[in-house]
């Protein structure tokens, strides 16, 4: 089988946002059955339902993980154990690997990722506190479009090349190979595949062919609108500047990939400035309409070998 969780479903600063009294971050404080609290995007998968693999580390890995019993350790296999196998890196924003630095209790740990996202972390010294014993920190270097299977599990997991640069903390560092700054995954299990993009600086062709051939697709929904954060502080950076489609208008995600017929379309990585976040919201109704669900935490996806997907 292939077992799907989100753990958290928020962009950067989670929502609502520690600093931001706009209106949706104040509607969620003041009415959350209406817009719910999300923490910051992290997502689970795994084989069996006993072996986990996590799909970035976001900095709310902490409570993301004591708020999941799958995550946690089991009674009976030792005073120090845990069913995380391995961490697997789409990109080195902070919000994507600060998570691994809760990880540093000496236990074994196994992160894949491309060569250029390892270099820019092994060059940050926070980042020496994984590897203080011998084998404390094994990284796998992972490569576009080439399939790998994750530890002994069942999945087999390609890296889709996306446009994109290093994060700003790592602008020094130049000769980025094409394709290796960010990328998203193809999860494949005995026939069943996920797409999981939840960063998507362009929606190409060759991206909605492939969403075509999956099960499920997760896919950024960081922004509505191009100038969604400009409107709310002059000066900050267009939603394409920064690598994100928005999904509204002619030329967004949801025209785009309006003739991609999948069963299951999730949306995620929501900035606490997209009105999809209030489920009374016009742009709420409008995502419904177009068959595509907004992503929860905690929401969990089953996909059997010989059987329709259960959610």
């Amino acid at each position: 089988m292939l077992h799907f969780k989100l753990l958290g479903t928020a962009a950067g600063g989670g929502f609502p946002q520690w600093n931001c009294a706009c209106r949706f971050c104040d509607l969620c404080r003041q009415q959350p059955l209406r817009a719910a609290a999300r923490l910051q995007l992290q997502s689970a998968v795994s084989s069996d339902g006993e072996d986990w693999f996590l799909l970035n580390a976001s900095p709310d890995l902490r409570s993301q993980m004591g708020a999941t019993p799958e995550l946690q350790p089991v009674t009976g296999k030792g005073q120090r154990n845990t069913p995380i196998r391995a961490v697997v890196l789409t990109g080195a924003d902070l919000d994507q690997v600060l998570g691994l630095l809760l990880l540093r209790e000496f236990q074994p740990l196994l992160v894949y990722a491309t060569s250029v996202v390892r270099q820019t972390l092994q060059a940050n010294t926070f980042f020496r506190m994984l590897d203080r014993l011998p084998g404390q920190i094994t990284w796998i270097d992972i490569r576009p479009n080439e399939p790998f299977q994750l530890a002994e599990s069942q999945i087999v997991c390609t890296p889709i090349p996306l446009p994109g640069a290093l994060p700003f903390y790592a602008s020094a560092i130049h000769g980025v190979p094409e394709g290796e700054a960010s990328v998203g995954l193809l999860l494949e299990c005995k026939g069943k595949r996920i797409a999981y993009t939840p960063n998507v600086p362009e929606v190409t062709d060759d991206l909605r062919r492939l969403y075509r051939s999956c099960e499920a697709i997760f896919v950024d929904a960081t922004f509505w609108s191009d100038t969604e954060l400009n409107r709310l502080q002059p000066g900050t950076p267009l939603a394409r500047s920064i690598g994100h489609v928005p999904l509204g208008g002619e030329d967004g995600t949801l025209a785009l990939l309006r003739d991609v017929s999948v069963p299951i379309k999730v949306l995620l990585h929501i900035n606490n400035t997209n009105p999809i976040l209030d489920s009374l919201s016009t742009e709420f109704e409008e995502v419904v309409r177009a068959g595509w669900q907004i992503g929860q935490d905690g929401w969990e996806l089953i996909l059997q070998p010989s059987s329709k997907a259960a959610a």
